[in-house]
């Protein structure tokens, strides 16, 4: 059986996961149940992926990596992988050169304000300092930037931004060309289970200060054309939290994340 490949090219802490899982629904193909579904992280193929894959100069033995793949889809019954692994980003053209016609992708990132609130949430710890703002704003520019150098080399695959996929997840079949499926409710990611599709852009929001974004802002601000090359333009920091209170459930939760986080802290001076 020869297994053809769909591609998510996305950031970490992007929406990869939940796209995925739709994808999976609207495609019957293969999703790896590994990690947050993520082909870097199967069992044949972890430590090559896993070692410096935040390089941009290392590359994978994809031949090797294919043949792993392939058997997984096939164990499995399918003839399609889909494969979501986050810094896959930083190495477009050589997945396509080496997967060939049997691939195709598709392109997707997140708002750079979910995108930092999200990293700050669930890999810092506090107390929450001016240089950790400012590294995980550059954190999405690089992130950003391989994906546009991605997309510009390869222009005939589709782009889209997450927060459009969760107001109509069809922009999906639309890009692919893929007929719409009724689909179950979606697992989400095991420290965050969804059971649908939702923009959880208001609870990031509201995770840091008006004061907090404008310091995440000023690293922005020297990015103005890279975040418009996907559609996203800078937002002041009051005006982020106005726009997130008008949902008060997701403001509230965003407030909550925030307590929990702080409280991290406290933990580790009892232990």
């Amino acid at each position: 059986m020869s297994i053809k490949f769909l591609f998510l090219f996305s950031p970490n802490n992007s929406g990869s996961t939940i796209i995925g899982q739709y994808l999976e629904t609207q495609t019957n193909g293969y999703l790896p149940p590994f990690g947050n579904n993520e082909g870097q992280m199967a069992p044949g193929v972890r430590k090559i992926m896993r070692k410096d894959q935040w390089k941009a100069d290392h590359d994978m033995p994809w031949p090797e990596i294919r043949d792993a793949w392939s058997d997984l889809a096939r164990q499995a019954g399918k003839d399609l992988f889909i494969e979501c692994s986050p810094p896959n980003i930083l190495r477009v053209t050589s997945i396509l050169n080496s997967f060939g016609e049997e691939a195709r992708c598709l392109f997707s990132i997140a708002s750079p304000y979910s995108f930092i609130a999200s990293i700050l949430f669930n890999y810092n710890t506090p107390p929450l300092r001016p240089p950790m703002l400012a590294r995980a704003a550059e954190s999405w520019v690089l992130r950003a930037q391989a994906l546009k150098e991605g997309s510009e080399a390869h222009p005939e695959f589709p782009r889209m931004r997450y927060e459009d996929f969760c107001e109509d997840p069809t922009i999906v079949n639309r890009a692919l060309g893929l007929e719409v499926k009724a689909r179950e409710t979606i697992a989400g990611k095991g420290n965050d289970p969804l059971s649908e599709i939702m923009d959880l852009s208001p609870r990031h929001h509201a995770f840091l200060s008006f004061s907090e974004w404008e310091q995440v802002n000023a690293v922005l601000s020297k990015h103005e054309s890279l975040m418009e090359f996907f559609g996203y333009s800078l937002i002041p920091g009051q005006l982020l939290i106005e726009k997130c209170a008008e949902t008060p459930a997701m403001f509230h939760s965003g407030l909550i994340r925030r307590v929990q986080w702080e409280q991290k802290q406290s933990r580790a001076k009892q232990k």
